[in-house]
């Protein structure tokens, strides 16, 4: 019986990961994030400084875990990140 609910709980977890990335594939193909992040990017190619208002038009929040490593939480899909 406790063998049937490692494997639900496993199944579940893979759901919700399919489901996630269902939807960053979705958001990656829309036209729109394809011009939302051209026109970031095109802002800050032309800053010499990186402001506060700039960082946070990129960068929604950043973590650190307890060993240490840090995560940044980007507005849009990194396509350079490692999915969990």
């Amino acid at each position: 019986m406790e063998y049937r609910k490692q494997i639900d709980q496993e199944v579940s977890n893979l759901e919700t990961a399919k489901i996630k990335y269902q939807e960053k594939l979705e958001e990656c193909e829309s036209e729109n994030y394809a011009i939302d992040l051209g026109k970031k990017l095109k802002e800050v190619s032309i800053l010499n400084d990186l402001t506060p208002q700039v960082l946070h038009s990129l960068v929604n929040k950043v973590t650190c875990s307890v060993d240490g490593n840090l995560r940044i939480h980007y507005n849009f899909v990194n396509p350079f990140e490692e999915q969990e």
